[in-house]
This record gives structure tokens, C-alpha cells and sequence, in this order.
């Protein structure tokens, strides 16, 4: 099987597979449940990308090539399909640290995320996401 997000200069990075594994595991059983999908169908957030840190707020080891995000608001573990409109590139993301900090953004991309959905060079984009878990005791904010 071939997977180009994953391989990175012909080696895979095995955190990565299982990041990714785990996301579309949770995601089919989301689905087959219950999911936050449909009232975040269409929400559009302001982004940015960040590549250094070394720790996340979760605690864990901030990895600038992983699929993950900061928001200020939406709790640790959350996991969000993030599309960038303008190359019409996904990817999922699990929310494992707090930010952004600069004013008028809603959301904070590893640097692997952002590159993955081509928002590298522009710096910032306007995203369309969707929530695909949710913690539950967490309230519904559509703007992150």
C-alpha cells in the first residue's frame, strides 16, 4: 500500500502511521455512532502554522511534522478534518496544544499539517474544518 503523506524521504514515520491509523479508526467508529460533523459542516477559521516548541500544553512533545493543532478553546484529543479551499487538500488533526496567541486566528497547525494541505508559503489561510470528536462535556463554539 502506498501512503505519500506518510513517507518521508523513504522512510516512514511509524508515529505518523499510527497517528493516522488511530484518526480513521476513531473516525469510522465516530461515524457509526455519533459525530459533532454535521453542526461544523461548512465552518470556516482563520490559520496559521507554528514549527517550534517543545513541549504541547497536553504535555506531550511538540513533533512539527505531525498532524496536530493548537486551539484555544476545543479540548485535548479533539480530532478535526481541516481543508485548505484553495488546493482542495485535507488533512485530520488531533488538537494537542493551546494557541494561537496572535490576534485574529483561530487555529494553529503543525508545520506537517500545514505543509500536507499546501498553506506553507502563504503563511496563513481561511479553513474550512469539520469536528469529528468531540469531548463531551465540552460546549459546541464555532469559532474554536
Amino acid at each position: 500500500m502506498y501512503l505519500p503523506a506518510l513517507v518521508h524521504s523513504e522512510k516512514v514515520d511509524m508515529l505518523r502511521v499510527t497517528s493516522v491509523i488511530t484518526a480513521i479508526f476513531s473516525c469510522v467508529s465516530l461515524f457509526s455512532t455519533y459525530s459533532y460533523a454535521g453542526s461544523y459542516e461548512g465552518t470556516f477559521v482563520k490559520a496559521s502554522f507554528y514549527s517550534s516548541g517543545g513541549r504541547t500544553a497536553s504535555g506531550e512533545p511538540f513533533n512539527q511534522d505531525g498532524f496536530t493543532a493548537a486551539s484555544r478553546t476545543l479540548p485535548f484529543g479533539t480530532l478535526l478534518h481541516v481543508t485548505n479551499p484553495t488546493t482542495g487538500r485535507s488533512v485530520i488533526v488531533r488538537i494537542n496544544d493551546r494557541g494561537p496567541f496572535a490576534s485574529g486566528r483561530d487555529l494553529d497547525l503543525s508545520r506537517g499539517a500545514a505543509a500536507a494541505i499546501g498553506m506553507i508559503a502563504q503563511g496563513t489561510a481561511t479553513l474550512r474544518i469539520i469536528c469529528l470528536s468531540k469531548s463531551a462535556s465540552a460546549s459546541i463554539d464555532p469559532k474554536l
